[in-house]
């Protein structure tokens, strides 16, 4: 039981720690510098010293955003090694299909409420 309950506040932090983080803005940036590097190697009229210029440049803009969500990650697993000092079954219950079935569906019924409650605001 304090498992679920450990879980559920996890969820709603986790969940919160990400839109407040906004991660998905971060990955969709790394997305489209990647799309700017394959649609790079496309052009034929560009010349080589351009293309190299604009690659070390896409690569270092491509290198900051990896790191920020690899960073994000980080402190997410470390929050729940931090959990897991709580209960020692919390990392196994995580790992687990029920777990990961759990989290999911904490995660959407916490977003849809949150929805709402944004709407009525």
């Amino acid at each position: 039981m304090i498992n679920q309950l450990l879980l559920f506040c996890s969820a709603i932090i986790i969940y919160e720690f990400i839109r407040y983080v906004k991660l998905i803005n971060i990955v969709k940036a790394n997305l489209k510098i990647y799309q700017k590097i394959l649609k790079l190697f496309k052009f034929k009229k560009v010349s080589d010293f351009r293309k190299e210029k604009l690659i070390l440049n896409y690569s270092k803009s491509l290198f900051i955003v990896s790191i920020k969500i690899f960073a994000i990650l980080v402190f997410i697993f470390i929050f729940m090694l931090i959990l897991n000092l709580l209960t020692n079954s919390f990392l196994n219950l995580i790992i687990s299909i029920l777990g990961i079935i759990e989290l999911s569906i904490f995660f959407i019924v916490y977003h849809i409420v949150r929805k709402k409650i944004d709407a009525k605001i």
